[in-house]
């Protein structure tokens, strides 16, 4: 909507205004106070309606924008499994019939990066199925998902000193979803803990712990953690989601998260799950 429509239609709404108060005067004045009730009600309606079709008129272009690029962003998902499927496929008959090791290794990255362009395609499906009301619960052991996705960080967490306990845990739960948290927190606790540094992954009593011995938070940290776009420090990439992502999903799926953090000894973050076991 441009700035001179915008002008046009405040004054349209204004000398509305006026006019309408101007009969309420003369209303009071000729008839008195009798029956003012009616005339407040149309009144009232009227200023609704104008309301109503000025926010129509104001926000319709930017409501069809939002739509086409939802079309848009749909479509392209559609078609992105294509492409991402066939070169995992072509990846896996290269490495059959390549001999050379270094072919093998570069092969393997390629198979890596579509695997992560898979996982964002599912991520994005995930989104999407949620905004239809569909429901994308499933019962998921998280012990077994934690191992997997330790095994995908295995390269980030090699300078690192790893940890884990994991005992098995029946949940319901969007699964996208909480690979989406756990690799949140998980990416948090490899790039603020030091070379050889302790990671600890603890799958007990229906609680999934993430502890390190890193930077940790202070007390002025931890009241905004959860804010997005808020940042703890600038000396890492990033942009201050993650930890967003991570309390609305846990929100929505009745999970407790809590996190313990002291400055420069380390930070614990404590998914409990006990609502959500099965």
């Amino acid at each position: 909507m441009k700035s001179r429509d915008i002008f046009a239609f405040m004054l349209l709404y204004g000398v509305s205004i006026f006019l309408l108060l101007f009969v309420g005067y003369l209303w009071i004045d000729n008839v008195g106070w009798n029956y003012l009730w009616i005339l407040g009600a149309i009144i009232a309606l009227l200023v609704v309606m104008l309301g109503y079709l000025f926010a129509k008129y104001a926000f319709s272009p930017l409501i069809e924008q939002n739509s086409e690029l939802d079309n848009l962003l749909k479509d392209t998902l559609h078609e992105l499994n294509i492409p991402v499927a066939t070169i995992k496929a072509n990846v896996a008959m290269l490495k059959k019939s390549c001999p050379h090791e270094k072919s093998q290794k570069r092969l393997e990255r390629i198979a890596k990066a579509s695997e992560q362009l898979l996982a964002l395609y599912k991520e994005v499906d995930f989104f999407i199925k949620k905004e239809i009301d569909k429901d994308t619960r499933e019962h998921f052991d998280v012990a077994e998902v934690v191992k997997d996705r330790v095994e995908f960080f295995k390269e980030l967490l090699q300078k690192k000193r790893v940890y884990i306990d994991l005992q098995p845990l029946q949940v319901n739960l969007p699964k996208i979803g909480f690979i989406k948290s756990f690799d949140n927190i998980l990416s948090n606790a490899i790039k603020y803990t030091p070379e050889d540094g302790l990671i600890k992954i603890i799958v007990k009593d229906a609680k999934l712990v993430i502890e390190d011995n890193g930077i940790g938070m202070s007390d002025a940290d931890l009241v905004r953690v959860f804010d997005r776009y808020y940042r703890a420090t600038d000396k890492n990439e990033g942009y201050g989601i993650g930890l967003n992502i991570v309390k609305r999903f846990c929100d929505e799926e009745n999970i407790r998260i809590s996190i313990d953090a002291e400055k420069g000894k380390g930070t614990k973050v404590t998914l409990d799950l006990t609502k959500v076991k099965v």
